[in-house]
């Protein structure tokens, strides 16, 4: 690579030197302690891009943050999966220009194998061997997910999102409209994003009911989904304020799961079908796999996109529960590349930039992070953006 680098700032091709230049990263060096890290700025090799990131959205690192438990994908130094931002750096033959402004998509797919031919979600790449991981696969040795965007390129950072440089491959990277801030279209990847494949897999369509479990951002990103495309939806929930939430993005019904009664609520509901059309769980806890399970009708359709723990086991009844009923039961990580078009112009639309409004509750500088987690474990809040910019 090139130590100088040819941006453009109001009109003015400027030359900088990158070996001079340095990356901040957000780290969690120990449980309940966050801290940002000078590393050296990224290198990009042919196929990728740099990005100076403008929204880092907070995910399961809040998670991470109290536990210090990580995923195969991540480690105290590789934080982070979504992100918005500019590029400002291409390599010869690119298809994008510095200055464009772009949401990242996460991952790092092969772009060959089945999965990513026929247009699915790139966190199920068959370059990711999934099927290997409790026989004991190397995270170090898989380069389709985040973790191999450093290693192909020989860089010693900008993998990840939650940093203010960062290495993405283009076939990851999609301009965005003119008329779609970087605000709402930070939503794009584990708020709105996973919810947009997840309802177009599930079919969900005008007159449907649509049941929600198990609601953080991710189910506040399938309530919004599912009235977009102008579904009921009915809310199985605890916390007072997310259900507030609910309301306010016009949720029909909001019931406690804990009520004696709550799928006679449901049944009431829905009529004759007697139970919802698509169930979305978005926690991974058993407590309400089993509603949702048993809230929807036949021939229903539920919908995983959550998990609380790896090791959690969750075990109906092949007869009573999926035989019987002839319930379909899938589940999903990420946005399909077949949905990327759609979804972003579905983020166009004023109704859902009002309800990502309502949904974005924090937004902190990433030198506050640690703030900004303690409010993620509270509970209290929606979707939490950090701005590494600052």
């Amino acid at each position: 690579m090139n130590d100088h680098v040819a941006v453009t700032k109001n009109n003015i091709i400027i030359t900088e030197n990158t070996a001079t230049k340095t990356n901040t990263v957000l780290t969690i060096p120990a449980p309940r302690s966050a801290a940002l890290a000078t590393k050296p700025y990224p290198v990009a090799g042919p196929g990728f891009v740099v990005v100076e990131v403008e929204v880092a959205p907070v995910c399961n690192e809040g998670r991470i943050y109290r536990d210090h438990q990580f995923e195969w994908h991540d480690s105290p130094e590789h934080l982070g999966h979504e992100g918005v931002g500019t590029i400002v750096e291409t390599r010869p033959r690119s298809r994008f220009e510095i200055g464009d402004r772009v949401v990242v998509f996460q991952g790092n797919s092969c772009g060959k194998c089945f999965v990513c031919t026929q247009g699915l979600s790139p966190t199920h790449c068959l370059g990711i061997p999934y099927e290997g991981y409790e026989d004991g696969m190397a995270p170090q040795d898989v380069t389709a997910g985040l973790l191999g965007i450093e290693k192909v390129n020989g860089s010693d950072s900008g993998g990840f999102g939650m940093v203010r440089y960062r290495l993405a491959p283009e076939h990851m990277v999609m301009r965005l409209p003119d008329n779609l801030s970087f605000h709402h279209a930070a939503s794009a990847n584990c708020t709105l994003g996973c919810t947009y494949t997840a309802a177009e897999e599930s079919g969900v369509k005008a007159g449907d009911v649509v049941l929600v479990g198990g609601v953080g951002f991710i189910g506040m990103g399938a309530v919004v989904n599912a009235l977009h495309r102008g579904a009921q939806v009915v809310v199985l929930g605890r916390n007072s304020y997310r259900m507030d939430l609910c309301r306010r993005l016009g949720a029909t019904a909001v019931i406690d799961p804990d009520s004696d009664d709550w799928l006679d609520q449901i049944h009431a509901l829905t009529g004759d079908r007697r139970g919802v059309d698509v169930a979305f769980e978005c926690s991974g806890a058993p407590y309400y796999l089993e509603r949702c399970m048993a809230g929807l009708r036949r021939y229903g359709t539920l919908f995983s996109m959550g998990f609380n723990d790896a090791a959690v086991r969750f075990s109906p009844s092949i007869l009573n529960d999926l035989m019987d009923r002839h319930i379909n039961w899938t589940g999903g990580h990420d946005v399909r590349f077949r949905d990327r078009d759609g979804l972003l112009r579905m983020l166009c639309d004023p109704q859902v930039q009002n309800r990502i409004d309502m949904i974005v509750t924090h937004t902190y500088p990433m030198s506050r992070a640690a703030e900004a987690f303690e409010t993620a474990l509270t509970k209290n809040c929606g979707k939490i953006y950090l701005l590494p910019q600052h």
